[in-house]
Formats: structure tokens, sequence, C-alpha cells
């Protein structure tokens, strides 16, 4: 009462809400509930109704059987009644009835005299039409159901002799046991026999002997007829005790008949024969250990029950229900083979194929047989999927951290060391096999994790790749920087290829974010949806990595290249600069170098190219405010323009002339700034500072310090007026920033 008027109150305070619905809602409510309350109770009424009249028609039966029972009873015992009154009107009665009786002896002794005559004749015959039968069972069983017949027969005359000689001296039963030992012989020859052909069911129907398995069946079904009616004897002989010494009853004997349950010893021998079956496919690689080649053999499961259900199942009644459980039979072995395998000490890729026969497990028992998961208990792997992909991601890791940390150790090895050149490939190209080893084991393991079709466990695997590939690519970095520094600081102390091993490296690294890419493009329509943007991501990241190796590798040529021409650009524009010929040697430098890198990627040999021209214009630039600096007017403009033509012509070799014309316009903007006149300064600086906005003032001052033709106050008076210029030009904000901003100003 308490729960249903809370359960009032609930549905009140959702249907009157506000003050308001106490005036407008309450008597429309109130008939709405008042009508649904008496469509509810008609309802009601109609069903209560309906079950008192079924129940007054059953009492009314009963009434009517108990009246019949009792007429049957009444006239049973009138008939009685009749039979003894009837004794007594039937002169010498007794003595009447003891002659019938011993006329019935007579007859029934002497027909047992003669089955015991005919005894041997009848077990001849059934032995030579059963022999030919027994000596093979794929022969055809034509006289099967004869052999059963008489040799049922035969038994039936044991089991009653023996029964009737149960209570007679111990020489005569031994006797009847000795007459009955070649019945007995062969009625165990006949079982055997019916048990080879249940074990080869499947073997018969595809030899195309059904009519040997419906001979059994039919066989069969008639034993379990014969043990249903001696069962139901001895159920009557137990539920009338009282009965059972009266002489007339029929049931008084009892049935002599040994109960053979034919069917459950079929099944029984079905579930050995699938016994046999699973060891004789399985045994070869139990022995070996080879469970990934026994989950490749398990087409044998469904090729043997798609038998059954087209050869079978139509030549048994429906009672025995012989597919679901000849499915269920093989389903449990199914089962007990992988809990065997699972406690066995499994490699990674015998793991992932063991998860995918489970999924292709149920998929094929659901598309090839119709059967559903939920039919199949117990569930395969007792649903411990997870403690597997747990296990296999572990060994995964175990397996990667260990491969890769080998492969990492003799590269980092060789790199250091450098004590013969690395690997050149057939385009000239140099690498180290590193790369390409380690991307074989990722795929490898990514192939291997794709193949067991679960969108999850791909992710993952991924994801170790992943880890597996940034520990990479944070190993390189850090021994690309520790090498660079002793390359620049012990250039005496290092053993001799650094560049040739960092062109190697740079290569490796192009090479693996080509791999990665060419990961991530296989594997996305593979993976689930709800994993494919973490994939991506995942591999993305890897790719960026790598090119950021890349990148720095190209930055420490570049460190390596200037640092052997890093003084000669400290003599620009002072007086060895005006006596020697310094670009040339920075040319020729650089051209020796540019010849060692010919061995790069066109990619990244292109970029280190584009790479030495900033880096070329920026040291250039940053020569001009050197304290020693000095522009010698007229002489320093010839100079200044040979080098722009010596270096132009070096550089245009790798780069087009109009991008050439682009990044060497710094230096001619600021070549005019230098021979500009007084009324014209102003003018060329505006020049220079509308086409490079960030150029600094600071910059300008010094320049123009250093020319010869300049005094101080002239100086003075100029950069007054080019300041007064620069606070009228306002630059575009979005104007983005040019080599000035790249120059590190000392």
């Amino acid at each position: 009462m308490e729960d249903a008027r809370e359960i009032a109150l609930a549905k009140l305070s959702e249907l009157l809400k506000h003050p308001d619905d106490l005036n407008t809602k309450v008597g429309p409510l109130a008939r709405r509930l008042a009508k649904e309350k008496a469509s509810i109770d008609a309802q009601l009424n109609t069903g209560v109704q309906t079950q008192l009249d079924n129940v007054q028609e059953c009492l009314e039966t009963l009434s009517l059987s108990s009246e019949n029972n009792n007429k049957v009873k009444a006239n049973m015992w009138k008939i009685d009644k009749l039979c003894h009154d009837a004794q007594s009107m039937i002169k010498d009665f007794p003595r009447i009835n003891k002659v019938s009786q011993v006329h019935q002896n007579f007859v029934a002794t002497q027909e047992k005299v003669k089955a015991f005559q005919a005894l041997y004749q009848r077990l001849h015959d059934i032995e030579h039409m059963f022999t030919p039968m027994k000596r093979d069972i794929f022969a055809p069983q034509t006289n099967l159901l004869h052999v059963h017949y008489e040799l049922f027969k035969l038994e039936e005359f044991r089991d009653q002799t023996m029964h009737q000689a149960r209570d007679s001296p111990h020489d005569v039963i031994i006797t009847l046991k000795t007459y009955f030992r070649r019945v007995d012989v062969l009625s165990d020859d006949f079982t055997h026999h019916l048990w080879a052909l249940a074990r080869h069911l499947l073997d018969l129907v595809d030899e195309g002997l059904g009519a040997s398995v419906v001979s059994l069946i039919k066989i069969i079904e008639c034993e379990e007829y014969a043990d249903e009616k001696a069962l139901a004897a001895r159920q009557a002989q137990t539920s009338h005790q009282d009965m059972q010494g009266h002489k007339k009853w029929r049931l008084a004997e009892g049935n002599p008949r040994t109960i053979k349950s034919y069917r459950v010893e079929f099944f029984e021998q079905i579930h050995q024969s699938i016994v046999e079956r699973f060891d004789q496919e399985l045994a070869p690689y139990r022995e070996a250990g080879d469970w990934s080649g026994a989950l490749e053999i398990t087409d044998f499961i469904f090729n043997d029950l798609e038998l059954v259900f087209d050869q079978v199942v139509p030549k048994f009644p429906a009672k025995y229900k012989i597919f679901p459980h000849f499915v269920l039979e093989y389903h449990r072995h199914t089962y007990e083979m992988l809990n065997g395998m699972v406690d066995q000490d499994l490699d990674a890729g015998t793991i992932l194929r063991l998860l995918r026969f489970v999924r292709d497990y149920y998929t094929t028992m659901s598309t090839r047989l119709g059967v559903t998961e939920e039919l199949l208990e117990p569930q395969l792997l007792d649903g411990q999927e997870q403690a597997l992909v747990d296990e296999y991601l572990k060994l995964v890791r175990s397996k990667l951290a260990e491969w890769t940390s080998n492969l990492m150790s003799s590269e980092s090895r060789d790199f250091v060391g450098r004590e013969s050149p690395p690997e050149m490939t057939s385009d000239g190209k140099y690498g180290m096999a590193g790369a390409v080893d380690m991307f074989q084991i990722i795929n490898q393991q990514i192939d291997v994790a794709a193949e067991a079709n679960q969108g999850k466990l791909l992710y993952l695997v991924v994801y170790e790749c992943h880890k597996v590939m940034k520990d990479s690519q944070s190993f390189w970095k850090k021994l690309l920087v520790s090498e660079m520094r002793r390359q620049i600081e012990q250039p005496e102390d290092v053993p001799e290829g650094f560049v040739e091993y960092v062109m190697a490296l740079a290569n490796d690294q192009i090479k693996c974010s080509d791999f990665t890419e060419a990961i991530l493009k296989r594997i996305t329509p593979l993976v689930e949806a709800k994993y494919k943007t973490q994939v991506e991501d995942k591999l993305s990241v890897c790719v960026n990595g790598y090119l950021q190796i890349a990148a720095s590798a190209r930055e420490v040529l570049l460190e390596v290249t200037f640092n052997d021409i890093k003084s000669v650009f400290e003599d620009l524009f002072t007086a060895r600069w005006y006596d020697q010929p310094l670009v040339p040697s920075v040319i020729e430098t650089l051209k020796d170098y540019c010849d060692d890198y010919a061995h790069l990627n066109n990619y990244l040999f292109s970029k280190l190219v584009s790479d030495m021209l900033d880096r070329f214009l920026m040291l250039y630039l940053e020569a001009m405010r050197h304290k020693n600096a000095r522009f010698r007017m007229e002489t320093c403009l010839d100079k200044i323009q040979n080098d722009v033509r010596l270096s132009f012509n070096f550089f245009a070799k790798y780069n087009p002339v109009e991008e050439l014309e682009e990044r060497f316009d710094v230096i001619e903007k600021v070549h005019t700034l230098l021979e500009s006149n007084r009324r014209m300064i102003f003018v060329d600086y505006y020049s220079l500072r509308q086409a490079y906005p960030d150029v600094p003032l600071a910059f300008v001052e010094d320049v123009l310090s250093k020319r010869d033709d300049l005094d101080k106050a002239a100086l003075k008076d100029i950069m007054e007026g080019i300041k007064a210029k620069a606070r009228e030009y306002e630059p575009d904000t979005n104007t983005p920033p040019t080599i000035f901003s790249h120059i590190k100003w000392q």
C-alpha cells in the first residue's frame, strides 16, 4: 500500500506541476481517470468470469471422470463375482481346471523342446548372414534388420527360459547357460557391430551407405520399445504389490528382459567417435607443438556438421535432435581444444591466430550452419579474450623492445665508430640497414594483428609500434646532437665519416616517414571507426617526427659545412678581403661539400642547398657589421659585385635563376645603398625598407658608418634623415619576416 501511495503521489506531481493546474486540470483529469478505471474494472470482471467458468468446467469434468471410474470398478467386481459363482455351477471344475493347466504346461514344454532343438540351426543361419557384414562395416548391410529380428527372438527365448528356470537347481542353470553361450557371444558381436556403425556414422553417409544408418536407427528404436515395455511391466509390479501372489495376473511373473538403453549408448558412441575424430586430426600438431597449424585444419568441424545437416538429419526421427547434439558435441570438443592450447606457452602469432579463430568460428557457425552464438555453450575461452589480448600485447611490447634495442645498439655503434662507410643503395644514396629492418618488424606485427580481424587489437598494436618509433626518434635526436658537438668541438679526436653517416641517417628518416605513411594508408580501412582518428594521429605524429629528425640532420650538415668556412666570413670587408679572393675559396668549399651531398636524398639535398644559400646571405650581411669591416668606395662595390656573381653562378646549378634573383635582391639593395650619394641615399633606404620592413636601423647605420667617403657629420645628418623617414613609414603588419629577422645580430 505504501508503494502504491508513493507511485500515485509521483504521478500526481507530474500531472499537476503548477498551482493553476488545480483549477484547470483536476476536473478533466478526474473524469479521464474515472473512465480508465471503469474500463480496467470491466476487463478484470471479464477475465475473472472467464477463469471461474474454466474452473467450473474442470470441476465438472473431474466429477464425471470419478463417476466413470467408480462404474468401471463396480463392473469389474461384478465380473469377478460372476466368474467365481460360475465355478460352483460347473461340475468338477477344479479337476477340469487342473487338466487344462497340465495341457498348457505340456504344450509349452513341447514348444520349448522344439526351440532348443532348432536353436543351433537358427544360430548357424544368423551367423551365416552376419559374418560378411561384421567383416566389413562399409559393405551393404542388407540383412542387418533380418539378423536383428532373428537374434531378438533368440534373446527373448533365452531370457524367458532363464527366468522360468531361476528357481531350478544350480546344475540346471549351468546347463542352460552352456546351451545359450553361442547366443550370448553372437549378441555381443552384433552389439559391437552396431556401435562400430554408430562410430562411423559420418563415414557411412559420406560413402553413400545411408541405408545402413537407417537400419541402425530402426534397430535402436525396436530395442527402445522393448525396454519401455519391460520398464512398464516392472512399474506395474511395483505399483500393485497386493496382486503379486495372484496366479491369474499376467504380470505376476514379471518381464525377464535386460534393459539395454541402446539410445543412450548410441549417443555415447557418437561422443567417442568425435573424440577419436579430434584426436586423429590434431595429434600430429599436438605432438609437434604446432598450435597455429592445428587451428588451420579446423575446417573439418564445419565440414562434418554440414554433412550431418545434409545427410544424417533426414535419416533420424525428429525426437533424436541429432543436429543440435552433434553441434554441441563438436563445440564442446572445440572448447576443450582451445583451453588446452591456452594452457601452453604460446607465441604472439599463435595468440592472434587463436583470437581470430574464435571470431571466425562463431561467424562460420552462424553463416554456414545457422547456429547463433547464444546456442553454443560453454563460451569459447570462457570469455577470456581480453586476457589473451593483454598477453599478446605484452609479448609484442617485449619483442619490439628487444629487437629495436638490438638494432639501435648496432646502428649507434656504427654511427659513432664509423669504422667503415655506410651502405649505399643502387641509386648512389647512403643508408643504414636498421630502418628497413625495424619497419619489417613493425609491418610484421601490424599485418599479424590485422589478420586477427579485431579493430581494438590492431589499434593497440599500432600504439605499441608508435611508442617504439618515438623512442627510436628520441634516441637519434640525442645521438645526433652529441656527435655534432664532438665534431665541432673536437674535430681531431673523432673518427672520419661523420658527414656520410649523417647523410645516411637523414635518408633513413625520409624512408621511415614513407614507410609510416604507407602503413597509415594500408591499415586505415581496417581499423574500426572509433579508433580510426587515434590511429591517424599516432602515425601522423611519427611521420612528423621522422621529418623533424631529417631536418635536424640537414641542419647538422649545414653547421659542419659552414663551420669550415666560418673564419673566412669574419675577414670579409677587411683588408684581407681587398687583397685576397676570399669568396672564391668559400664557393670552392661549398662546391666540394655539394659534391659529397649528392649521396643525400634528392628532396633533402634541394632543401640543404636552399639552406646553404640562406646561410651564405646571412653571413655575408653579418660580415658588413664586423668591427674591422671597411668599405673602400668604388673598390668595395666592384668586389661585392664579383662576390655576388661567383656565388650566384654557383647556386644557379641547383636553383632556378628567377628564385636566385629574388633571394640575392637583398645584397643588390644593400649594394645600392652603399654606392648611393648623399642626395639619393634616402630614396635607396626607402627602397630597402619597402622590400625588407624588418631591416634594423642599426644595420643601416653600421654599414654607412664604414664608408670611407662619409665623415661623422655627414653620417649624422644622413641618419637623422633616415630615422625621420623610418618614423613616417608604417609597414604592413601582415608582411612576413625577411632574411633580416633570421640574422642573429651580435
